[in-house]
């Protein structure tokens, strides 16, 4: 049985960080309350993510669907609450993720993606607070917050 939504690369590689991403993401206030972003404004503001990221702009996917997930060419934002920078920021960091050699879900490439997103688009305090959090939960990422220096990390073939 797959544990999986959308069509998603390295389905073969472990989620073994998802718990400890998600577990730092509750500690975080600025997960608490989110104010939702008007349709112009969430569309606005994954375009201008994809744009910072040089990938292409997923298609926006808002009904039909039970959970928030993303794809390399889809996000998928079904309820109001999903239409928030956290979400938008979680969710593109995966489409960002997806679109490099090294997808790796929530792992340590998802993980660095995520806090330059967060960084530029939400703020630094939002930023140091998701970094603490990441300390304590154990998860694990990468000291760079340049994202075409990333993007040049997640490109690079692994070898193990």
């Amino acid at each position: 049985m797959k544990s999986w939504i959308g069509d998603i690369p390295n389905t073969h590689v472990r989620d073994f960080q998802r718990k400890k991403v998600y577990d730092a993401e509750d500690k975080c206030i600025f997960w608490e309350k989110p104010d939702k972003l008007p349709i112009y404004s969430f569309r606005g503001k994954i375009s201008q993510i994809a744009d910072w990221a040089k990938v292409p702009v997923p298609t926006i996917l808002e009904d039909g669907h039970e959970y928030a997930y993303a794809t390399p060419t889809q996000i998928v934002l079904p309820y109001p609450i999903t239409k928030t920078m956290p979400f938008i920021c979680h969710e593109m960091a995966h489409v960002i993720n997806y679109n490099t050699k090294n997808a790796d879900h929530h792992g340590k490439h998802f993980a660095t993606v995520y806090l330059a997103i967060v960084k530029k688009f939400i703020g630094k305090d939002a930023y140091e607070e998701l970094v603490s959090n990441f300390r304590a939960k154990n998860v694990q990422y990468l000291t760079h917050d340049n994202i075409d220096d990333i993007m040049r990390l997640s490109n690079k073939t692994v070898t193990k």
